[in-house]
């Protein structure tokens, strides 16, 4: 009966992950798409960076939060955006990382993302490992968060906000970058209108994305400050099957998971409840599992 759980449990992983990175890859194919239809049918719905339907607008959570900074006034859109994005990150995390950000499959496409530390060996007491759902430990994320690099980029993109009296990362943000290419390529090819910002935003995306591979894990402040909220979200999180684990079961220095992950989270680390306050959700490393090992739950 074990064994039949077991392979019960791996046949679900599997599946689990592949329909994960197909409606992953879905919905970021359906957004650029949005973003295209929007330009063409001129339907003013703006991109995920400012969104807006009818009377149903959505600001980016920083870029609001920035705004109110630098303004030193209260925004009503932008603590409503600051509202959405609490609740959402405190159920997904980090998910929008991996299903609506398009600096990862940027870095993809070029071959930039960084490569893993080698794994270290199995902690005992893992959560992952062991199944067990453990309790938040507010001292230590506090202690995770400080170490972040993302976390200080955070302070400092608003500390500048307030200083400048100008949301300066919006400047600079990848993800309006990405947006601003479409829409300025779109209406060269389309409206035969040529701006200066056909060069600069590609230039400028090439830098940050392409030139420097670690902007992502090491200064990306919008993943700073859904890893904050991402530290309390214990939902959809993967879990570890010890009994078909490579490195519990046999001892290997299986490290697939860990490649697989955009974040190259060890789910054998002790501190692994802290380092997936930063899981995007993506289902990589359930997919990519030779054993199937992993679930999310």
């Amino acid at each position: 009966m074990g064994s039949e759980s077991n392979r019960g449990a791996q046949g679900r992983g599997r599946v689990q992950g592949k329909r994960m990175v197909f409606a992953r890859r879905f919905t970021l194919a359906a957004v650029l798409v949005a973003v295209l239809a929007s330009l063409a049918f001129d339907c003013d719905i703006g991109t995920p960076s400012s969104f807006g339907i009818g009377q149903f607008n959505l600001l980016c959570p920083l870029g609001g939060l920035e705004a109110m900074l630098a303004s030193k006034a209260f925004i009503p859109v932008a603590a409503i955006s600051a509202g959405v994005l609490l609740l959402f990150a405190l159920v997904f995390g980090r998910a929008w990382c991996a299903w609506g950000c398009p600096a990862p499959v940027i870095r993809r496409f070029f071959k930039r993302d960084p490569k893993p530390a080698k794994p270290g060996t199995c902690a005992s007491s893992c959560a992952a490992c062991s199944g067990a759902k453990a309790a938040l430990d507010v001292k230590a994320s506090l202690a995770f968060l400080a170490r972040d690099k993302r976390t200080w980029t955070l302070a400092a993109v608003l500390v500048c906000a307030i200083v400048a009296g100008l949301p300066l990362f919006c400047l600079v943000c990848p993800i309006g970058l990405t947006f601003g290419t479409v829409g300025s390529l779109w209406h060269l090819i389309v409206d035969k209108q040529m701006t200066a910002s056909v060069l600069v935003f590609p230039a400028a995306l090439a830098v940050e994305l392409v030139l420097y591979r670690k902007w992502c894990m090491n200064l990306c402040p919008v993943a700073g400050l859904l890893g904050i909220f991402g530290q309390f979200a214990a939902k959809f999180r993967p879990r570890i099957n010890a009994d078909t684990c490579l490195r519990t079961s046999k001892g290997s220095a299986c490290d697939v998971c860990a490649v697989a992950c955009a974040e190259h989270i060890d789910l054998h680390a002790a501190d692994v409840q802290q380092q997936l306050g930063m899981c995007t959700r993506c289902g990589e490393c359930a997919k990519r599992c030779p054993t199937a090992s992993i679930t999310f739950e």
